[in-house]
């Protein structure tokens, strides 16, 4: 997604080659924005009505003497059905499946054919039945969380002067960063400006009461309803730059940074302290999915190997050791690729993977809701 009109961009970035990069700056706003938009957040399958019926009836008794007239039968006894139960509750998520595809397109024939590629909305949701729901967000939102009881936490970037040429930097004049909470119906329940200037901010996570931010001093726990923000780590006690991350996730009392160098690995640490506990590799280059389960135990790590095989592995936090290692599907070339596009825990040992591409073949642009499937991976 561009948080900043092109032109704006343009010129930005032309003024600020002479000047030394920093992490906060609008180049890095960018591009994180666009590596956030893959986060993938949660759905699982809902449960079968069950109905039973139960008729009962009686069996006429014929009773008399030999040249007797015989006994009329006994009236039929009434039926007595059994009520049906009532159809069973959807099994709740724990965790929502959001999708947030990379509009990526080609042109066949050396540029002279149809376009082809794959399409999605910046907040797509894969429902329980396998459909998508396109959530209505406002202009140049990223989402951050899905919550369960409906509602989306993202931040929305928006350029207040527009055309105008300026220094970039974490000072820039005109940039406005607001947290925007949306409800069930995608109707904005919260829009407050959290950015503060000449500091960066990033939306790490959120939970039903507040939103993880992560600040110059460290990761700050936002309150939805008020606004009010507390520190929850120094960055001084990590000992970490939380922005050198490709993905950072905050879960219960976990915190999960994700970098490629020769391998994909993921440090987890403690939330009340920083530390350490336990650094997860695998053979290939981080995928940018990666989600705690809902009780802090397992990690998801969604990577590419060396064959451009699209896979998932689970950890055990605890233990640090690999629970599965899964092949979810293998990229093909350009002009049709696709891929893993969001995964999210179902329960506390079974990941759902939403996987979509175009098929082989393809002459056009698909939307990710024709061609989304859903591929559950156990970890028990």
């Amino acid at each position: 997604m561009d948080v900043v009109p092109d032109d704006l961009a343009d010129l930005v970035h032309r003024a600020a080659r002479t000047t030394a990069p920093h992490a906060g700056d609008l180049a890095n706003v960018r591009r994180r924005a666009r590596v956030r938009r893959r986060r993938r957040a949660v759905a699982t399958a809902g449960g079968l009505a069950v109905l039973v019926a139960v008729t009962a009836g009686a069996v006429p008794l014929l009773a008399g003497n030999h040249g007797a007239r015989p006994a009329p039968p006994p009236a039929p006894a009434s039926a007595s059905p059994t009520t049906a139960p009532p159809p069973a509750r959807p099994v709740e998520p724990a965790q929502r499946l959001m999708v947030a595809v990379n509009p990526n397109t080609w042109r066949l024939d050396a540029g002279k054919g149809p376009t082809v590629g794959l399409r999605g909305g910046v907040a797509d949701e894969v429902l329980p039945d396998g459909s998508v729901r396109r959530h209505r967000v406002p202009k140049d939102f990223t989402l951050g969380a899905a919550l369960p009881d409906g509602r989306l936490v993202g931040l929305v970037y928006t350029d207040l002067m527009p055309g105008v040429r300026r220094t970039d930097g974490p000072n820039v004049e005109g940039l406005s960063i607001k947290l925007v909470v949306l409800g069930a119906d995608d109707a904005v329940q919260v829009g407050r400006e959290i950015r503060i200037k000449g500091r960066s901010v990033e939306l790490l996570g959120a939970d039903q009461r507040y939103a993880y931010l992560a600040r110059d001093e460290g990761i700050v726990a936002h309150e939805l309803t008020t606004g009010r923000e507390r520190i929850v780590l120094r960055s001084s006690t990590a000992g970490v730059d939380l922005l050198a991350a490709s993905q950072t996730v905050v879960g219960t009392d976990r915190l999960a940074e994700q970098r490629t160098d020769f391998r994909c690995r993921t440090d987890v640490r403690r939330l009340t302290d920083g530390r350490r506990i336990a650094s997860l590799t695998v053979n290939g280059n981080c995928q940018n999915d990666l989600r705690l389960s809902p009780d802090g135990r397992l990690i998801a790590v969604a990577y590419v190997d060396r064959g451009r095989g699209q896979r998932v592995a689970v950890f055990d936090i605890a233990a640090r050791s690999l629970v599965v290692d899964r092949l979810i599907g293998t990229t093909r070339p350009a002009p049709t690729p696709g891929g893993i596009q969001g995964l999210a825990w179902a329960d506390d040992t079974t990941v759902r993977v939403a996987w979509a591409e175009p098929p082989a073949g393809a002459r056009r642009v698909y939307d990710v809701a024709e061609v989304v499937t859903v591929v559950t991976v156990s970890a028990q």
